[in-house]
């Protein structure tokens, strides 16, 4: 009796020791956030989260996938050569060449629909899109040579076309559609509504005004129209009336930040902000309205919010409350940017633009932050112009930040030769 009795005590004294310390909790993982500009300048850019297929915005929503690809179909399907992007109405559109498609994917219902698959016309290879305020879709397809029209309801409406036309991005304001021709090197205006062209912007060739390959193109609140041309590795800026303002880059590339060496697609947001996409650099680098350099974000390599193959962005200033789960405690986002990755499994990348909250430090941020110089080199980081508060705060841009009109011959920090990875055939 002694000894069982000794057994029990000694087990009781054990629950109640495991009761008065509590359950055993699992280890704590500390969370990686990702900032550009690194230390120790101010972080301006969060990468957020990324995307690989439908599964990580359906969460393996079985009924939805079985009405979307059928029973017998893979039920998580990966996002494929995702190109153009844009945001609309609390829901994200990406252009998916290989798929033939435009994935529409609704976060808030966590829902993914398709355009293009089924009604009297399909997409062949939607390379980018723009939507009208009145919801309208302009879908940009290389494989029709057209622009194919999507009405508010996703209903395929018509399509906009003249001969020859290989249409690689598109932009609207008001009544008009801006279409870049990556054949003809120029930029068509056309007719939203009737599809009449309108009138042209620039031309092949290599002086100011002209493009030796018009890829992507975007346009600002005050109807000025930039394009960047992947053949002459340089980005334009015109005004309404097809005048040359400025323009950014090097003929043959550069390996420095105001650099380009393939650029792909842009986009400009509400303040005036540029986003230029270079899938060689494997980032997107930030100017202001005259053409100074802010921020290069993303880079080639493994880490949180590397890029792979970059080619389509957009910008948002609403839904920030869909990724509010995904930003430092310290950190304020003020808009939402999304780049799209042709290569590697993370198709759709998320980042923030924004600032530390008011009183936060540094130092409330050092906690999780991966440090090092991504986007570009130790070699080649420029640190001027990698303030964003100049922009942001209404106050001129640094003196010693890009000059708004490129010199006429490389700068002396630029190769004399075409570096690595310089543009060859365009891929599309």
């Amino acid at each position: 009796m002694t000894a069982n009795f000794s057994k029990y005590l000694v087990f009781g004294l054990l629950l109640l020791l495991a009761a008065c310390n509590g359950p055993v909790k699992a280890p704590t993982v500390e969370k990686e956030y990702m900032f550009w500009p690194p230390t120790p300048d101010n972080p301006r850019i969060q990468f957020l989260t990324s995307f690989s297929s439908t599964a990580d915005v359906t969460k393996h929503q079985d009924q939805l996938s079985n009405f979307l690809y059928g029973e017998d179909s893979i039920k998580d399907q990966p996002f494929q050569r995702p190109f153009g992007v844009r945001m609309f109405g609390g829901n994200l559109y990406v252009c998916d060449a290989s798929a033939a498609a435009v994935a529409v994917l609704d976060f808030r219902k966590k829902e993914v629909r398709l355009i293009g698959q089924t009604g009297q016309v399909h997409l062949v290879m939607p390379i980018d899109l723009a939507v009208a305020p009145d919801g309208v879709k302009y879908v940009a397809d290389t494989g029709h040579g057209a622009v194919l029209v999507y009405d508010a309801a996703d209903h395929y409406a018509g399509r906009i076309a003249v001969k020859d036309l290989r249409p690689v991005s598109v932009a609207v304001r008001e009544n008009e559609l801006y279409v870049a021709d990556l054949a003809a090197s120029k930029v068509r205006v056309f007719d939203r509504f009737n599809g009449a062209e309108l009138r042209t912007i620039g031309d092949k060739g290599g002086d100011n005004g002209q493009f030796g390959g018009a890829m992507g193109m975007a346009l600002d609140a005050a109807g000025n129209v930039y394009v960047n041309d992947v053949i002459n590795c340089r980005v334009q800026k015109v005004n309404a009336k097809g005048e040359f303002q400025w323009g950014i880059g090097t003929k043959f590339g550069g390996d420095h930040p105001g650099q380009f060496v393939r650029p792909k697609h842009q986009t400009v947001d509400t303040d005036n902000i540029l986003y230029v996409v270079d899938f060689a650099f494997q980032n997107v680098q930030m100017f202001d309205a005259e053409g100074h350099l802010l921020n290069y974000f993303g880079g080639s390599g493994n880490f949180p919010g590397a890029m792979d193959g970059p080619t389509g962005i957009c910008t948002s200033d609403t839904d920030l409350d869909l990724f509010a789960q995904y930003v430092h405690p310290a950190f304020q986002a003020q808009r939402l940017i999304f780049v799209t990755n042709n290569i590697g499994p993370k198709k759709i990348n998320v980042y923030a633009l924004g600032n530390l909250k008011p009183g936060k430090t540094l130092a409330d941020i050092s906690s999780g932050r991966v440090q090092g110089v991504f986007g570009f080199t130790e070699a080649n980081k420029d640190s001027a112009g990698l303030d964003l508060t100049s922009q942001l705060d209404g106050r001129a841009p640094a003196t010693t930040s890009q000059p708004a009109t490129a010199p006429a011959t490389a700068p002396a920090t630029a190769p004399a030769t075409k570096p690595t990875g310089a543009p060859g055939q365009v891929p599309f």
